[in-house]
């Protein structure tokens, strides 16, 4: 069972640490590493970057065509796709990148 402890003085609470600030929709990301240089942390966090991107833009379009701004059904399908195939192509590689972990971790030396 959980046990709550009643605070009884607001000072004693630890204060959370700052997030960084997101960058607002549509505007573009500056990465700092070139493709030929860049480690496979550039890249997954990429992936990540790219799947809430199109899930951002997948939300957007929900707001709108609820609105009734949006005439091109067809491309808030495609988006919808795009951001499925993002999430699918991210859950594969981190994986895939797990597997090859095991694979390291249970190799006989």
């Amino acid at each position: 069972m959980i046990e709550f402890v009643p605070i009884d003085n607001i000072g004693e609470m630890q204060r959370m640490e700052r997030m960084d600030r997101m960058s607002r929709m549509g505007e573009e990301k500056q990465y700092a590493v070139n493709a030929e240089d860049a480690s496979f942390l550039d890249i997954f966090r990429g992936m990540v970057d790219n799947v809430v991107e199109t899930n951002e833009q997948v939300d957007r379009d929900a707001i709108d065509l609820m609105l009734g701004n949006i005439d091109d059904v067809a491309q808030v399908q495609a988006n919808i796709t795009k951001a499925e195939v993002a999430v699918e192509l991210l859950v594969t590689v981190k994986n895939e990148a797990l597997s090859a972990y095991n694979s390291i971790i249970n190799m006989q030396i």
